[in-house]
Formats: structure tokens, C-alpha cells, sequence
């Protein structure tokens, strides 16, 4: 058992409740009472409990004035002067109980945790070194408390090798199984992370925050159905377990489950129906079902929840944009840029729109921005791309992607295209190159190169050169 929780626990004790009142009673009356060590242990215990650190310093002060020669009291200060991160202090006084009990792992602790505050890592790791040398009952809550140090200045992997210890000396002491399997996912181990939750929930099945955790590192591992059993777990032990509701309507979301998705996101809106991030993700789903009226009236129920939202704003430019109200899309789209300008979507949208209404430079410099912002994304380059085919500008369209295959190189998409502008510009020699790479990367994505370039179907060179990538043809 921590120190700490030690104090809550000898502080709710019955046995001393009385000797509290006495004390607080001597306090009010300006009267001098005597108390012996333990009851003094208690009283302070109590003002740390109700984080009343200034009067568990005077009851430190009061009972050193009574016991000069207990290290308990002292040790007791020394804890109060750390709570309230008086560290020189601590630092001062522990030093001198150090010398008196120079094998009190209470006081090595605390000076390792002094030196861990400070930073000094050396110290601080030779002191905890000690305190574990010389406890000999309970070790596993010493390491375990060593272990919480540690995360509490984010050093998780320091903190993991106190935890390990600890759980080899009680491999049942859930505190160490829950902030062993923190740590982990913490540092992205997600495979040791969930070992240990399970561990913790073999131990306590209704813990809904353990749940809750295992599904977020379902989700980032793309296993959707065991993240959404888990939120379900978590939602069984508490249905009003929010934040469980939310994260498993984004993981049905992400899974593709858009029907499913849309269900607990309006289940969600009991706790927070002013959510604006909540009506935006319903509005995702229905555009993902195709259901653009309800897509827009959630998008537009976003933004009147929260007009500096710019996700809303962009989401019913792209549903106008899809429903070919372009000149009311571009308003949405312009409000979304002006909302945040650092977005390369909002950017690639805007030149599409403005292309589409033949607002060339507009058009032009929204794709420039574009992939200024995400010059690794291909879908911009493409865009772009497609903008000057589409203004019967082929060379720049060919430049264009001769840029973007530099920075991305050996992209199957790039390619594809490139080799369709090269041959719709005459230069079947060098096309072929290019549609040899693409299809030795990626032969299924094919079939885009006569979506994009129907008139290519004409040429034999291309179906003979693809025939000979078919799986049949290959030896």
C-alpha cells in the first residue's frame, strides 16, 4: 500500500475519528493537548486525504513541538513538504533523516522521488534502488509506487521496468496490471498492452475504463470487431459511459458501418446534443450513404451549433459540390478556407469547384496551395493534373505529374496517368514505359487508365502490352 493510500485509509479509520475532533477542538480553544505519535500519524493522514496540505503541515509542526525525537513525525513532514512540492525543503529534511535511518525505505523513496521531480535521474534511480534493497514487506506496492513516479513525468519506460518488477512480485496486484498495460500503449506496444488489460480484467471483469482502453487499441490496430466488443463491454457495465458510446460509433464508422455508425452517434446526442463534431460525423455517414439531404441538413445543423467549425462548413461545400450547386459550394468551401487556411483539402476542393466554374486562376492557385500544404498526396497531384488536361493544356499536365513523380515515386496512379497523357499527346514510345512500371506496381489499377482515357480502348499497343501482364499470360 502507497503512502498515499495509506492516509485515505487511516484517515476514514473509526478508531481515530474522535481523536480528529479532539484535536481540531484543541485547535479552536487555543489549548494544548498531548498526542501521541500514532494519533498524530492520523491527524496529518486526515488533512492529506482532504488534500488540506497548510494543516497537515501545522499538525507535523505540532507533534515534532511534542515527539522532537520521532523520525516518523518527520517522515511525515518530509510527505507533506513533497505534496505540496516544496522540494528543497524535503530535499533538506529527508537528508537529515538519511543519516539517522540510512535503511528506511520510506525515506530513500521520497528522496528519489524529490530527485525524479528535479529531474536528476541518477539520484533519483539510486535512491529508488535503495528503497527497494531495504523493503522487505509488500514490495510490489514499493515498486509499484516507484512505477507511478515515473509515468507521472512521462517516463514510461522507467516506470515499466519498476511495474515488470512488481508484477514478478504479485503478479495479482491489479494497480500494477492496469499501469503496466498503460504504459505499453503508451508506447505503442499494443500486443504487450492488451496481454495486460486482459490480465487486470481476469481480475476485475467490471472495469469498464479497462474496456474502454482495450477498444481504442482495437481500432488503432484496425480490428474493429473486437474494439466494438470491448466498447460493448464497457457500455454493458455503464450505458451512460459516453465516451465509449462516441469512440464506438467512430470505430462502426471507420469499419464502414455506416448504418450501425449513424445509431450510436444519435444515441450519443442524449449526452451532448450541442456537439458539434457529433452532427458532423452523422452528416459523414448519411454522405457516405448517399443520402445527401440529411447530410447537408446535419452539416448545417454543425454549423449553426458552432459557425467557427470549419469541418461543417467544408462538409456542406462538398455535398453542394457533389449535387452540382457549385456556386453555393464555393461560398461553404471559401468560409471553410477563411476558418482555416492551412487545410490542403479545403484547398483541393475550392480548385475543383472554381475549375469547374472555369474560374481559371482561382482554380489555379487553390491546387498550387494544395500541394504546397500535402505535396506527398497523390489525389492532389492528379487533381491538379486533371485540371490543366481538362483546360486542353497537356503539357503542363504532363509536367505537373512529372513533378509528382519525384516526390513520390513509383506510384501506380502517377503513372497510369502519365502514360495516358504521353499517349494521348502522340508520344506512344515514352507512354509505354510508363504503363509498363505502373503495371508491373500495381496491374489491377488498369482499368482506371481507360476511365480516365476512354479513347485509349483504340490503341493496340496498350490491350497488348496489358494482355501480356494478365495472370493467365504470365509465366
Amino acid at each position: 500500500m502507497g503512502m498515499w493510500e495509506g492516509a485515505k485509509e487511516n484517515s476514514e479509520s473509526k478508531e481515530f475519528s474522535g481523536v480528529v475532533r479532539l484535536y481540531k477542538k484543541m485547535l479552536s480553544e487555543e489549548q494544548m493537548g498531548f498526542f501521541d505519535v500514532s494519533d498524530f500519524e492520523h491527524i496529518v493522514d486526515h488533512y492529506i486525504d482532504k488534500n488540506q496540505l497548510t494543516n497537515a503541515l501545522q499538525a507535523c509542526e505540532i507533534a515534532i513541538s511534542q515527539h522532537p525525537i520521532s523520525t516518523v513525525v518527520k517522515i511525515k513532514k518530509a510527505q507533506v513538504l513533497l505534496g505540496q512540492l516544496k522540494i528543497d525543503k524535503a530535499i533538506q529534511l529527508l537528508n537529515v533523516l538519511a543519516e539517522i535511518e540510512n535503511a528506511n525505505p520510506d525515506v530513500m523513496f521520497m528522496l528519489g522521488n524529490c530527485y525524479n521531480f528535479q529531474g536528476d535521474q541518477e539520484k533519483a534511480y539510486s535512491y529508488y534502488r535503495k528503497a527497494e534493497k531495504f523493503t522487505y514487506d509488500d514490495k510490489d506496492e514499493l515498486l509499484y509506487n516507484i512505477g507511478v513516479s515515473y509515468i507521472q513525468n512521462s517516463d514510461f519506460s522507467r516506470a515499466i521496468y519498476f511495474l515488470e518488477k512488481a508484477f514478478g512480485e504479485n503478479p495479482l496486484n491489479d494497480s500494477v496490471l492496469y499501469d503496466l498495460a498503460y504504459c505499453y500503449d503508451k508506447l505503442g506496444e499494443d500486443v504487450k498492452s492488451i496481454d495486460f488489460y486482459n490480465k487486470y480484467l481476469d481480475i476485475d471483469p467490471f472495469a469498464e475504463s479497462a474496456w474502454y482502453n482495450l477498444g481504442i487499441i482495437y481500432t488503432r490496430r484496425e480490428e474493429f470487431d473486437l474494439a466494438i466488443e470491448a466498447y460493448d463491454f464497457a457500455l454493458a457495465i455503464d450505458e451512460n459511459y459516453a465516451s465509449a458510446l462516441f469512440n464506438k460509433a467512430n470505430t462502426l464508422s471507420t469499419a464502414e458501418r455506416y448504418k450501425e455508425a449513424l445509431d450510436c452517434y444519435m444515441d450519443y446526442l442524449r449526452f451532448d446534443r450541442i456537439s458539434s463534431d457529433a452532427h458532423i460525423y452523422i452528416a459523414e455517414c448519411y454522405f457516405q450513404l448517399e443520402d445527401y439531404p440529411k447530410s447537408y441538413q446535419f452539416y448545417k445543423e454543425a454549423i449553426r451549433l458552432d459557425s467557427r467549425n470549419p469541418d461543417g462548413w467544408y462538409g456542406a461545400g462538398i455535398v453542394l459540390m457533389i449535387e452540382e450547386n457549385l456556386t453555393e459550394s464555393l461560398v461553404f468551401l471559401k468560409k471553410a478556407i477563411k476558418l482555416d487556411d492551412k487545410c490542403a483539402d479545403f484547398w483541393n476542393a475550392f480548385g475543383k469547384v472554381n475549375s469547374a466554374l472555369n474560374h481559371y486562376e482561382e482554380a489555379l492557385v487553390a491546387f498550387k496551395r494544395s500541394i504546397e500544404l500535402e505535396d506527398k498526396n497523390v489525389d492532389f497531384w492528379t487533381s491538379f493534373s486533371d485540371f490543366y488536361y481538362n483546360y486542353a493544356q497537356i503539357d503542363m499536365a504532363i509536367h505537373t505529374l512529372m513533378d509528382a513523380e519525384i516526390l513520390i515515386p513509383e506510384n501506380a496512379q502517377i503513372l497510369y496517368k502519365l502514360s495516358g497523357y504521353l499517349s494521348e499527346k502522340g508520344d506512344d514510345k515514352v507512354a509505354k514505359i510508363y504503363l509498363n512500371r505502373a503495371l508491373i506496381i500495381n496491374y489491377s489499377m488498369h482499368t482506371d487508365l481507360y476511365l480516365d482515357f476512354p479513347s485509349l480502348k483504340s490503341k493496340r499497343w496498350i490491350k497488348k502490352l496489358i494482355d501480356q501482364f494478365t495472370p493467365d499470360n504470365k509465366s
